[in-house]
């Protein structure tokens, strides 16, 4: 069994960036990523982070949880007289009507 990763923001972002760069390929099965897909995308990871030595259940460990994490900020951006500023990576909020 793999020891817990220890992941840094650059290695997320990169796991984001590969992601993204793979989400409408033939490497999506209908439920999720493929055999294939989780190879390359653990590759990726591996190649670009040398050091790193991500393990397939590592990948898939940290791929849930920025799963549960988006579900988060998306359902609270979503909430009147909130936004997501894309330039801070911050959540805005106005103020109350009436309210300083």
């Amino acid at each position: 069994m793999a020891q817990r990763a220890r992941w840094t923001s650059q290695y997320e972002k990169g796991l984001v960036d590969v992601l993204t760069e793979y989400n409408f390929s033939h490497y999506r099965g209908q439920n999720g990523w493929t055999s294939e897909g989780w190879y390359r995308i653990v590759k990726y990871l591996n190649d670009h982070f040398l050091e790193a030595k991500f393990a397939k259940s590592q990948v898939q460990d940290k791929e849930g949880q920025l799963k549960k994490e988006y579900k988060v900020v998306k359902s609270i951006v979503n909430r009147s007289g909130i936004s997501w500023n894309s330039t801070s990576c911050m959540i805005n909020t106005t103020p109350e009507n009436g309210k300083k």
